[in-house]
Order: C-alpha cells, then structure tokens, then sequence
C-alpha cells in the first residue's frame, strides 16, 4: 500500500511539473528519452519549434492540450536574494534597469555580523598575504568606498548603529602581531592606528591584554537583523519581481541573450548576475569548486559581574580569531569553528570555551540564543566578485561580515553593467581558485584544529616573553 501511495505521489507531482513547464506526459517506454540532458540547442528556435511539434503529437495521442511555456523578459536576471542579490537588484532598478531576482527559498532575517568596515573583514597583514602590494592597496581602496556605501545605504533602509569603532585585539604571537599589523598598514599606505595600553583595555573592556591593542575609529556595528527584509521591501517598491521558493531547472548563458529556465517558466535577460551558490552549482560547477566553508558560533552572555564601558567591536587578529562587543551588560559574541554546528546545546559549549579566553567568568555561563551560521568563502578570503563571460556576473564568497562587499558587490556591477565600467577588472588577480572537494575539507579542518595546538602554544611563548612585574622582581630579588 506505501508503494502504490509512493508510485501514485510521483505520478502526480510529474504532472504538476508537466503543467507547469507545458509539457505532455512522457510514456513510461519513453522515460529514458526523456532523461537525456537538454542540448543548448533546445533554447534556440528551430529546436523549440521541433520539441513543441513532438509534444502536440503526444497531446493528441493523449487526448490533451499542450500549454504554451510562459516567457519574461528583463534586463537583469539575478540568482539568489541573497545581501549582494538585493543590493544589486535595487541598484540597476533605481538605474532603470528591469530586474528579476530568483530565490530558491525565502527571503529571511539575517543572523550574521553587521561590522562595516573596509578591508573584506580582513587585517592588513592578510590582506598583504593575499597579493602584490599594488593589487591588494587597488581592491582595498574599492572596500573603503563599498563601506561607505553600506554607511549610506543603512541610513536609507533606517537601519540604527549599535557602535562606532574596532578595537584590533593581538593574537597567540602577542607583541609581533600588533607590529605586523602597523607594519602591513606602513606599506599599504593606510593611516596609523591609535594604540591602546593594557590600562585602558582593563579600565574599558575589563579586559586582561598585556600587549595592549590598534584603534580603528572608522568601522561601525548595525543592527542588521531586518536588512534583508527591508531590502526587499525597497526592491520590490522600485518595481523589481523577486519570485521566492523559484527552482532553476536549466540554463543557456552562452549567447548574446540569456535564457534561465525555472519551474515557473523561462526568464530571459541581456545579463545574468549570480550572487548565491546555493543550487547554482547545477549549471555553474566552478563556483562551487570555488568556495570553502567559513563557520562560526554565534550568541550572547548576561553578566553582572563584568563591568564593560566601551562598546567598540573587538576583533582578534589571526586566523582563528573571536570577535564580540558589550550592549551594556550583555556580551554578543562570534568565534569560527571547523564545522558547521548545527544543535544549539553544542555551539553554546563552543562559544563559552573562546569566550572563556577573554573573560575566566564566563567559565560557567548559560549563552543566550547560541547558534551556528554557514557562510562560504574563497580560498583566498576574499570575495568572488568579477565576469566569467561577457552578460555573467559573479559575486558571491562574501563570507562573515558581508554588509560592505554586499554594497560593493552592488555599486561595481551596477557600473559594469550601466556605464560599462571596467573597474572590475582590479579582482582579477584574486578569481576563483579550486578548493579541491571533500579532500579540501578533510585538509582544512584537521589545518584548524593543528592551528588551535599552535595558538596555544604561541599564546604561551608570547606570556613567557613579557617582562616581569616590578612586585615578582623584588620577590625574585629577594
């Protein structure tokens, strides 16, 4: 009986997809046939009039009638609405361009980081580790200006600022980090950062940090939770058709007009901008072998104890660094982990044990809302963001604070696609490299967890370098 019920549920959901595509149903001794993969001849004319010749002839012989396939045409087609998605969509409508936005799922609150700051949520010895010294100081200054675009763009969609300011923490190497990181910014040309002594870090953070910290004042923090919905709400108000829970079935990039192929019909479109991999991997493999996986834990501790008074974002340089700020007396706080954790019980456990670094109370805490995020990267760090061919779009790997390369991402293809603008070009040097599949993944986070040993063990060379307290010394002395 669940196989006949299981037999009869497929047939019907076949029909479904029949209807809606205007297809006759095949024959089940035509069912292989039907199985081979479309040619991109199927797209063109003649093969379209063969295929529709077929299919009446199968109505016939059915006893019913084919149901022409709906068309949409629109300048831009754009996959995934996701923040770069939105942001471009009502960046080309407010440009006069017709726009399509296809989201397989929903549009959704936003659980991630809202830190906008220049520099792809990167110091400035990576950032000088990704490339030449002229590539790297080109594509930071395009993150300064997309950073001030986010600044703008939140003050339209009334999105309120939760702090000014980032306080760059040193990592397990101590003393050499914080030099590293004034060094790197020297031969970028960037400005100087302020520093800050371990006095002011306990008076401010209540914060034990021997080696003292950087002061950024330019970053700030939104709440960024509603962003994607008020984003839409402002797309869809400069008339951009977003079609949620839409499943792309096929596609044909290769011409002078593009054609994408749903299971609501087919959408064509001078240009094709893809800012998701979710499901694109179908017809785009490279992006999928593009990318790696960039997870954290994410939550909040209340304590009464901690008397915090500044309310900069604090970032550890590093890797593996931990970022979090205190919202009076509640400590919000973001580490990555090597895998995506997906039951609340264990990311709470994984949050107290970074957040216990920083503050030895928490030793026993609760967390507040404890959660894993997915986000996906490049290899490299750095957002995709570029032309595989002339009309496809690309940017997509924006990873953990995606608010400034969303606006960005936004403001370089709207260039590109309005006024022909090549400065797009500058992420060349950093396009999709292969992260090499599930061995990459086995390769990456056994690199994470040998990394963790490592940071604990030049976290405790760092200590042993420190000069000693006057009150040890006289102790030794005597």
């Amino acid at each position: 009986m669940a196989e006949e019920n299981e037999a009869t549920h497929g047939t019907r959901m076949s029909m479904e997809r029949v209807a809606i595509l205007g297809r006759a149903p095949v024959p089940r001794n035509r069912q292989k046939l039907a199985q081979r993969p479309r040619s991109r001849l199927d797209f063109g004319q003649g093969a379209r009039g063969s295929m529709r010749a077929r299919d009446k002839q199968q109505d016939e012989s059915a006893g019913r009638a084919a149901q022409p396939q709906r068309a949409l045409d629109c300048d831009v087609c754009i996959v995934g609405a996701t923040l770069a998605g939105l942001a471009t969509a009502l960046s080309l409508a407010l440009r006069g361009r017709s726009v399509v936005v296809l989201e397989a799922g929903t549009i959704g609150p936003y659980r991630g980081s809202g830190l906008v700051r220049a520099g792809f949520g990167r110091s400035a010895a990576e950032l000088c580790a990704a490339g030449g010294r002229d590539d790297v100081r080109a594509i930071y200054d395009l993150s300064a200006a997309g950073a001030r675009s986010a600044r703008r763009l939140m003050a339209v969609l009334d999105i309120p600022a939760d702090a000014r300011g980032l306080i760059l923490l040193p990592g397990p190497n101590g003393r050499r980090d914080l030099l590293d990181e004034a060094a790197a910014r020297d031969l970028l040309g960037l400005d100087e950062l302020q520093r800050l002594s371990p006095e002011n870090l306990r008076a401010d953070l209540a914060l034990g940090a021997p080696f003292g910290a950087l002061l950024d004042r330019q970053p700030q923090a939104f709440a960024a939770a509603d962003v994607p919905l008020r984003l839409a709400a402002a797309a869809r108000a400069a008339d951009v058709r977003i079609m949620e829970r839409t499943r792309i079935l096929g596609t044909d990039l290769d011409g002078v007009r593009k054609h994408v192929e749903t299971m609501h019909g087919r959408i064509r479109a001078d240009h094709v901008v893809l800012t998701t991999d979710r499901g694109v991997p179908t017809f785009a493999p490279w992006i999928g072998r593009a990318l790696i996986d960039c997870p954290f834990v994410s939550g909040g501790f209340s304590s009464g104890t901690i008397r915090a008074r500044a309310g900069e974002t604090v970032v550890e340089l590093g890797q593996r660094g931990a970022l979090f700020s205190w919202q009076g007396s509640t400590l919000r706080f973001t580490a990555p982990t090597a895998s995506f954790i997906r039951r609340g019980p264990a990311a709470a456990c994984a949050l107290r044990r970074h957040a216990r670094r920083f503050y030895p109370e928490l030793r026993g805490a609760l967390a507040d809302d404890a959660h894993g995020v997915a986000t996906r990267t490049s290899r490299h760090r750095l957002p995709l963001l570029g032309s595989y061919r002339p009309g496809v779009w690309y940017g997509i790997g924006l990873g953990a604070e995606p608010l400034s390369d969303a606006s960005l991402v936004a403001d370089m293809i709207g260039d590109a696609i309005v006024e022909r603008d090549d400065s797009i070009r500058r992420f060349a040097p950093f396009g999709p490299l292969p992260a090499f599949g599930w061995v990459g993944r086995v390769v990456r986070r056994a690199a994470y967890w040998a990394g963790r040993v490592s940071d604990a063990s030049a976290r405790a060379e760092a200590l042993r370098e420190l000069p000693a307290s006057p009150a040890a010394a006289d102790e030794k002395h005597a």
